[in-house]
């Protein structure tokens, strides 16, 4: 039988007195005692874990507060579905619903993000308990992601399917709609730039129809952001010190397929910088020392960007000096009457730092030695920031490592240093198997094994095998860049190379070679190498070849030394953006063997960072060969030039021909001088796309052949020198499938007889 208790209070107010009988005290009750709890519904959960979430327990008196919070505590579980207790003056009974298990998440109706995302984003997993509350959240991430790919109007429909023994499977139903792109970007209260100039600083465009590749033009909250900041960045680097971007709102269309931002700008007024001064209490470092390293000047217009670049540079002479926790502080008096403001570079030097300890970490197959031998700091040294950065250039510069991070922080004591080396080390050994396909080389195959880092020791082991219609080779290299733990490059080299040139100049050569070199530092930045190299040669002249090629068919020994000398001086030798390089070299033939010939070459780049992340690079090469001993230089010991090496003309398609033979072939040059001015454009897509665009120019000219070649009865060759330009693009695609590479050259300057290649060619792939 069950009871139910009602309690009815009167109250009385004012000078209403109560009834007699309400001053009497009643006779209380026992309270009552839960004898037994009972659980009821139960599957997959115990009865006991149901009840050690109850507040009550048996022996207690019973409580309906207490019940109501028990019956709370249940569903905070988040195991049940619905939850009852039912009180019958000594028994409670719990009556429970459990909640499903998921048995499997599914996605249906995406197209634009992958099953593999969408299953990374929500937190509902099969085998977990299945809840209402944890599908809406769920719901909302998914809306979320496509809202940051620029989907608003996408929709997301939950789908329950009941299963036995109490499971179901999700199915998420997705509308992803169409992408909500920007439809006009507007600006208010900019006087000084025009629209077009604020829209170039932002990295949020229009949409329009051949962005298709791009997906700036979608909306993005964060974007907008980085955007306002960008504007307001763009103002103080041109003067306008007081700038705010007041407001940047977007706007959805009513059919929500579009945005319309309009940013509010508060220009302010135009400022020029005012005196320039350096405070220095460093007394190795004095104000006319340090003036020079300063971009802010006085008359020009203000430009933040011109303050931090000289507190950067001050920061990097204090460095150079020993002093590593330099604190410059640019203190900035503005004149609001003048419209000026002047900048003083306050240096409180901090301690003379020296290394306490050099931590390297990240490497977990490179030895610790190969990455300390590139360190132009050593422990127990002063601190240097110049040879910090040097330190990192270096390591960067092995190619092991995908990231290289130097810091520094404070060590035992005011005047020590820890210099933290992090390492992210990537692959350096390759197996591949490749097959492609260019306009040089028609279809190629080839098989490599290539480890840059033999055992973690830095040595460099390949061997190759690759064939196409132009040439067939064997190659076999070994390379110790530290022989004899100094550092001494040592290496060695087995050639086999089958050349056929037969539709170019008539010949094909069969080359067998064995080279060894040693190379060494001569400064910082110069290196030295010495080398020798032993060949055996066959020359054969096709039938229709000219005469000057058949007399130079047969076999030959070359025996030749030779030596070059580079110098690096570049930011990064891996995707260099400033400084330049050269190297020098020279080669004897005739140390033995039956040629005689001395071959010099000489190369460089030089590297101009430009705005908008673009890069200028001029490079330059030239190179010369003679005889000497009475021996002239044969066909193909000379230059060829053309294809990647001449941009626009075929290979070999430039210098020296003899008209009057078959084909017209090209016989080389003895000299060559060949320039080359490119522009890497700005990333106009995201580098995930792995697109890069460049703009080039190729200049040059080659020739020079021996003059009984010219007199040979039966020719008719041009030798004359005569300048070459061609101007284009190229294109380097990382595609899914391999790399790919596209050149677009036009001759601009040209000889009648030269052969042409508008576009240049190479795709393959590696598995």
């Amino acid at each position: 039988m069950r009871y139910c208790l009602v309690v009815t209070a009167l109250l009385f107010a004012g000078g209403i007195a109560a009834p007699a009988f309400a001053q009497a005290p009643a006779a209380t009750a026992a309270a009552p005692i839960i004898r037994r709890i009972e659980v009821v519904g139960t599957q997959r959960i115990e009865p006991d874990t149901v009840t050690s979430y109850l507040t009550v327990q048996v022996g207690q008196t019973y409580d309906g507060a207490k019940s109501d919070a028990s019956l709370k505590t249940l569903f905070a579980t988040g195991l049940f579905a619905d939850a009852r207790l039912d009180w019958d003056g000594s028994v409670l009974t719990v009556s429970v619903v459990e909640n499903p298990i998921v048995n499997q998440v599914a996605f249906e109706g995406n197209s634009k993000i992958t099953t593999e995302n969408l299953t990374k984003e929500v937190q509902i997993k099969p085998r977990n308990v299945f809840t209402r509350a944890k599908v809406q959240a769920d719901v909302q991430r998914i809306i979320e992601l496509y809202r940051r790919s620029g989907r608003f109007g996408a929709t997301v429909e939950p789908k329950i399917i009941q299963r036995p023994q109490n499971r179901v499977d999700l199915v998420f139903e997705l509308h992803e709609g169409q992408s909500t792109g920007v439809a006009r970007i507007s600006f208010i209260g900019n006087k000084v730039f025009e629209d077009a100039d604020l829209r170039g600083q932002i990295a949020t465009t229009e949409s329009e129809w051949w962005k298709f590749l791009s997906t700036s033009d979608n909306y993005d909250p964060d974007r907008l952001t980085f955007d306002r900041e960008q504007i307001r960045r763009w103002y103080l680097n041109h003067g306008y010190a007081d700038v705010r971007v007041v407001s940047a709102v977007a706007e959805l269309s009513p059919d929500r397929s579009a945005f319309f931002i309009t940013f509010t700008i508060d220009e302010g007024e135009h400022y020029k910088f005012g005196k320039i001064a350096i405070d220095s209490q460093i007394k190795d470092l004095t104000e006319p020392q340090l003036l020079p390293l300063v971009s802010s000047v006085e008359g020009l217009d203000y430009d933040a960007n011109a303050v931090n670049n000289s507190v950067e540079a001050l920061t990097l002479a204090a460095g150079s000096q020993g002093y590593a926790f330099t604190d410059i502080r640019p203190r900035i008096e503005r004149d609001r009457e003048k419209r000026t403001i002047g900048v003083t570079y306050r240096i409180d030097p901090g301690p003379r730092v020296y290394i306490e300890r050099i931590n390297i970490v990240g490497n977990s197959r490179t030895a610790d030695n190969v990455i300390r031998r590139e360190m132009r700091l050593s422990e127990g040294d002063a601190f240097n920031k110049v040879l910090q950065d040097r330190s990192r250039t270096r390591i960067r510069s092995l190619g092991f490592f995908k990231d290289v991070t130097i810091t520094d922080e404070p060590g035992t004591t005011s005047d020590r240093t820890v210099v933290n080396v992090a390492v992210t080390e990537q692959p350096t050994g390759e197996l591949s198997l490749g097959a492609g396909y260019s306009s040089a080389d028609s279809f190629l195959g080839q098989f490599s094994y290539t480890e840059r880092n033999l055992f973690g020791k830095g040595q460099f082991l390949r061997a190759a095998v690759s064939a196409s219609s132009l040439q067939e080779q064997i190659d076999f290299r070994y390379t110790d860049p530290y022989f004899l733990n100094r550092p001494l490059g040592a290496g060695v080299e087995l050639l086999k190379l089958v050349t056929d040139y037969t539709n170019y100049s008539g010949y094909t050569s069969d080359t067998s070679q064995i080279s060894t070199f040693l190379t060494f530092p001569m400064s910082e930045y110069g290196r030295m190498t010495l080398r020798y190299s032993f060949s055996n040669e066959d020359l054969t002249a096709a039938s229709d070849a000219a005469e000057e090629i058949k007399l130079a068919a047969g076999s030959y020994l070359i025996s030749s030394v030779g030596y070059s000398y580079s110098y690096d001086v570049r930011d990064d030798t891996i995707k260099p953006t400033s400084g330049w390089d050269a190297t020098f070299g020279q080669d004897l033939a005739g140390i033995g063997g039956s040629l005689k010939y001395v071959r010099t070459a000489v190369d460089g780049e030089y590297y101009i960072p430009l705005f908008w992340q673009m890069v200028e690079t001029l490079r330059l090469s030239s190179g010369w060969i003679t005889g000497y001993g009475g021996d002239d230089v044969r066909v193909n010991d000379r230059f060829f030039k053309g294809g990647d090496s001449f941009r626009g003309f075929k290979i070999a398609g430039i210098g020296p021909r003899d008209l009057k033979s078959y084909g017209e072939p090209a016989l080389g040059g003895q000299f060559y001088a060949i320039g080359t001015v490119s522009t890497r454009l700005p990333p106009f897509l995201p580098e995930s796309y792995g697109i890069d665009l460049s703009l080039f120019s190729d200049f040059g000219t080659l020739g020079v052949v021996s003059n009984s070649e010219k007199r040979t009865p039966g020719t008719d060759i041009v030798d004359n020198l005569a300048p070459r330009v061609s101007a284009g693009v190229a294109i380097n695609w990382k595609s899914p499938f391999g790399p790919v590479e596209v050149d677009v050259g036009y001759p601009i300057v040209k000889e009648s007889y030269d052969k042409i290649q508008a576009i240049r060619f190479s795709a393959g792939t590696r598995f």
